[in-house]
Formats: C-alpha cells, structure tokens, sequence
C-alpha cells in the first residue's frame, strides 16, 4: 500500500510523537477529538501514523488543538 503523505514530512510519525509526549493512547486521542468535533476512531489514528491515511486540513486543524502543538510542528521537513 502506498503512503498517502510525503516522507520527508512524516506527519504521522509527529502526530505519535505529540501524542506520547501528552501521555494519550490512540484511543485516548480519537476521543479528544471526537469531543472537539472531528470523527475519527482510534484505527485511524493509527492509519495517519503509519503514514497510510490521508490527513484533511479540518483534521490537521483539530489534532493542531487536541495536541497543543501548531502546524508548523506537523508540516515542518526532517
């Protein structure tokens, strides 16, 4: 299966790292965002943090909030 984000982003792999410096699960996370508005479920969490979902700019808006961080912290090169 292809990556649906660019390697040298690694969006996914930051979202994880944001994620376990709040001490959050994926379960925890989906939950947060749920609450703020955005449905998505512990699986894909873990899709965008493998790198094999797409992330919308209104999902990418909402982790930016749940996980304190702003986007250049998620866009930002390797």
């Amino acid at each position: 299966m292809k990556r649906s984000t660019p390697l040298d982003r690694n969006i996914g792999r930051k979202v994880r790292y944001y994620r376990k410096q709040l001490g959050l699960t994926q379960k925890e996370l989906a939950a947060r965002l749920q609450v703020n508005g955005c449905d998505m479920t512990e699986t894909m969490v873990g899709q965008i943090e493998i790198g094999y979902r797409m992330v919308s700019i209104f999902e990418i808006d909402k982790l930016t909030e749940v996980l304190n961080v702003d986007y250049n912290a998620l866009f930002a090169r390797d």
